[in-house]
């Protein structure tokens, strides 16, 4: 049996709800969208739902050129895709600095009220480059916007079923918050790919995926576990060479175009 997609999710605004979809156009960013715009303290530092759970009350949607923001469902904001302002603040995702285009007042004094901690919401273009780290196998020209290291995150359903097996009360790959869910392989064999096909795109994988505190926060109920599951449980038998527990793999894509669910995944190298 071949391996095969079976979810696509991107988050327009980076640490907000996932937005489903059964096709993606494949840009060299990632998944169109993904994480184009996100939160940033007064510092220009990113702000997180690892502490600001409230974030995941917050939908997303792309429509005629608009990003729609709810709050529980109910509409909120309808803001133009492309930025009003030519404005340029400087902004980091962890090492990475980079800069991005502030959306509005409006739109920043809601945000700061919803999670009690100043920010605002910023937009990053195609015109303002935030290179993928050498440390996470970038190469030159490789760029990504407000995700935290690599373009694309995928994730197996082997893998999840693996390590559910091994937890007392199974979870959702969506703790994970993967762009491309596969189906078909064996548990965790997607660490050892170098190169991949799916539909008409290829990728190169990075790397393995260190994964952090947001996996412990269940993504319906914004609730943290209260044993630290599944990092306690991947640190068991999951570690990269440092020691950090990992789930996932890292991409980049190097040929463009759209995958949709069902598409076979190829491995090629």
């Amino acid at each position: 049996m071949s391996a095969s997609v079976t979810h696509l999710y991107t988050y327009p605004i980076k640490s907000t709800i996932g937005n489903s979809s059964s096709s993606a156009l494949v840009t060299p960013r990632g998944l169109q969208y993904d994480r184009q715009w996100g939160l940033f303290d007064k510092e220009g530092v990113a702000v997180t739902g690892r502490k600001f759970q409230n974030l995941l009350r917050v939908g997303t949607e792309i429509s005629n050129g608009n990003l729609k923001i709810t709050l529980d469902g109910e509409l909120v904001f309808d803001v133009a895709v492309a930025p009003a302002s030519k404005e340029e603040v400087p902004a980091r995702v962890f090492s990475g600095h980079t800069h991005g285009i502030p959306v509005s007042a409006e739109v920043d004094s809601w945000f700061s009220d919803l999670i009690q901690h100043e920010c605002r919401l910023l937009h990053i273009t195609d015109d303002i480059i935030r290179p993928v780290l050498p440390k996470h196998a970038g190469q030159e020209g490789d760029s990504v916007n407000f995700a935290d290291q690599c373009p694309i995150l995928l994730v197996s359903e082997a893998s999840m079923d693996d390590l559910n097996a091994k937890l007392d009360q199974a979870i959702d790959h969506r703790n994970f918050r993967p762009n491309i869910v596969i189906s078909g392989n064996t548990a965790f064999s997607e660490d050892g790919w170098s190169r991949i096909r799916i539909g008409e795109c290829t990728f190169m994988v990075n790397q393995s995926c260190e994964r952090c505190v947001f996996t412990t926060i269940d993504p319906d109920t914004r609730m943290k576990h209260p044993r630290q599951e599944p990092l306690r449980t991947l640190l068991t038998y999951r570690r990269n060479a440092t020691g950090g527990p990992i789930f996932g793999v890292h991409m980049t894509a190097r040929d463009l175009g759209r995958i949709q669910v069902g598409d076979e995944v190829e491995v090629l190298a």
